[in-house]
């Protein structure tokens, strides 16, 4: 068995680590919690597959999405009995947004002994042969590499089309990729496409609204695909998201499913809960209810769902 019932892994490079040295404290005093500060993503997923299969009760995951994408790769690989907690360190805390759990870490921590859990969907990504899994969201395409250039108020009109802000007076560096897309069992379609997102939370880039109706319970993906477009068409679509749902814009592709297979010329890149995947074909398929959360107070399924 687990030394302790409560294992706290804590990311001390993540952006609020050092601010928040008071909640460490807290925990280090505790008897129920071992505290572990691992050098490396892959030291903290061997560290939490060790102590969930020796019978953790839960693991606390401190740090940005990235930290978290580490222990629930632990926590799937020793069989996903233990409970799943989060301390948002980190600057995105995007999966926590869906959860409804606090960005004030100190509140966030009063979760663990509140305990409130939900039995959530993950999705699984394969591709060249290897597993992963993820529990918010991938993105592929043009994403990431102007995001430097962007304001706040860029980023809040824009919403999860800024990169394209990024490069709207550039466009000539947008990569068009020609993707066939096949959803479940469906014939597969041919798209010319700038980006994909599959979502199984809501929020990406530090709460962008991505998919706004996405629930961790209902065991699809929401996948959302940004057509390539003439840069009018480019301003309409933010527009569209300022102003309402972009998701009824004809230049984007939105789909529930269970299982996407997306081949892509050139290789498409996706970044899952930060966690950078093998280019090339890539199958993603949703995992229904598997794995245990702390949830916040204000946690919904879905939007339109009851809790």
């Amino acid at each position: 068995m687990s030394e302790t019932p409560i294992h706290l892994l804590w990311n001390s490079h993540a952006g609020s680590a050092e601010a928040n040295q008071d909640v460490l404290a807290l925990f280090q005093s505790r008897p129920d919690v071992t505290v572990h500060q691992p050098g490396s993503d892959a030291e903290a997923r061997k560290l939490v597959e060790q102590v969930s299969r020796n019978g953790a009760q839960t693991v606390i995951a401190a740090g940005g999405d990235g930290t978290v994408n580490s222990a629930v790769q632990g926590l799937m690989h020793a069989g996903a009995t233990s409970t799943l907690g989060i301390l948002p360190l980190g600057t995105g805390n995007d999966f926590c947004r869906t959860l409804a759990i606090p960005l004030d870490v100190q509140q966030a921590a009063e979760l663990v002994d509140v305990a409130e859990t939900r039995q959530v969907d993950l999705v699984r990504a394969v591709n060249d042969s290897e597993c992963s899994h993820f529990s918010n969201m991938a993105t592929g395409g043009n994403t990431g590499q102007f995001m430097d250039q962007l304001t706040a108020d860029m980023k809040q009109f824009w919403g999860p089309l800024v990169y394209l802000r990024g490069v709207v007076d550039v466009l000539s560096e947008l990569i068009c990729y020609d993707l066939t897309v096949q959803f479940d069992d469906h014939p597969p379609q041919q798209i010319e496409a700038l980006n994909v997102f599959v979502a199984n939370g809501r929020t990406s880039g530090t709460g962008l609204t991505v998919a706004p109706d996405a629930s961790l319970e209902d065991g699809f993906m929401d996948v959302v695909i940004v057509r390539d477009c003439e840069p009018i068409q480019i301003a309409g679509l933010a527009t569209d998201y300022a102003l309402g749902d972009y998701r009824e814009n004809e230049n984007i592709l939105f789909q529930r499913t269970k299982k996407v297979r997306i081949e892509s010329d050139p290789p498409m890149a996706f970044t899952a809960d930060g966690n950078l995947l093998t280019k090339g074909t890539v199958e993603f398929e949703i995992c229904p209810s598997a794995l245990k959360v702390i949830v916040g107070a204000d946690y919904v399924a879905s939007p339109n769902l009851p809790t």
